[in-house]
This record gives C-alpha cells, sequence and structure tokens, in this order.
C-alpha cells in the first residue's frame, strides 16, 4: 500500500536496545537515521504526540507518550523495545551516544506490527 509510505514525512533518530559491554556496562547502539534516502524505500516516520494506553509483555497497563509508525530499518532489522526514538535530524541533535540527553527522545516500550491485506508489507507502530 502506497500510503504507508505516504503517511511517513518525518525525520528521525533510533537507537537500537542497549547491550552489556564487557564490564557489565549498558550502551546504546549506533545510532539510525530514518530519513529520505535517494532511490531507496521511504525510511522516514510518523510520529503522533497522543497519549495511549497499552499492555506491556507483562499485561501491564501502561501509556505511551506519543506513538510512532515506523519502517523497516535499513538492513532489514526492526525498531525493538528498549531502543530509543528521537524527532528530528543528525544536526540538531545534543548527544549522538546517549539518547536520553536529547530533549525529545523516549524509550520505546512496545512495538506492533501488522500485515496489509495482501499480506506483503507492514505497517509498524511503536509506542513511546
Amino acid at each position: 500500500m502506497r500510503i504507508i509510505s505516504t503517511m511517513r514525512r518525518q525525520d528521525a533518530i533510533y537507537w537500537p536496545p542497549a547491550t552489556a559491554d564487557g564490564f557489565g556496562r549498558l550502551s546504546v547502539g549506533a545510532l539510525v537515521e530514518l530519513v529520505a534516502s535517494a532511490g531507496a524505500c521511504n525510511a522516514r516516520v510518523r510520529w503522533v504526540d497522543t497519549i495511549e494506553e497499552f499492555r506491556d509483555k507483562d499485561g501491564n497497563v501502561e501509556q505511551s507518550m506519543a506513538t510512532v509508525y515506523v519502517p523497516e530499518l535499513p538492513g532489514g532489522g526492526e525498531v525493538a523495545p528498549g531502543g530509543w526514538l528521537w524527532l528530528g535530524v543528525r544536526a540538531d541533535l545534543v548527544d549522538e551516544a546517549v539518547p536520553h540527553l536529547n530533549p525529545g527522545a523516549f524509550p520505546v516500550k512496545r512495538v506492533d506490527k501488522a500485515p496489509t491485506f495482501k499480506a506483503n508489507k507492514f505497517i509498524r507502530k511503536a509506542y513511546l
């Protein structure tokens, strides 16, 4: 469906979930720019500032600060819970290595993935 890529017109930055280094300290992965690129599929997002209730993996009710329609990541990866999302371009970041130092960056709490009617594409929605 063309509407999936058409509705995503905002640039964002995604940091994959934290992993432990050799000393047990957690650090996020290298940032991924979700921006338009020439000749490639639309890798942008649609960021909606809305409060929604959802259930986490343990069944507890939580509230999201925003919901974001996200693409499949370059290289075939997926946005995952535990990662971070921030609306904007890389040049405007305060800190590239520590996501929570950037005002407006939120942790991804849940990701839903639903197929289109033809089941050849997916709509991905991240709850922040």
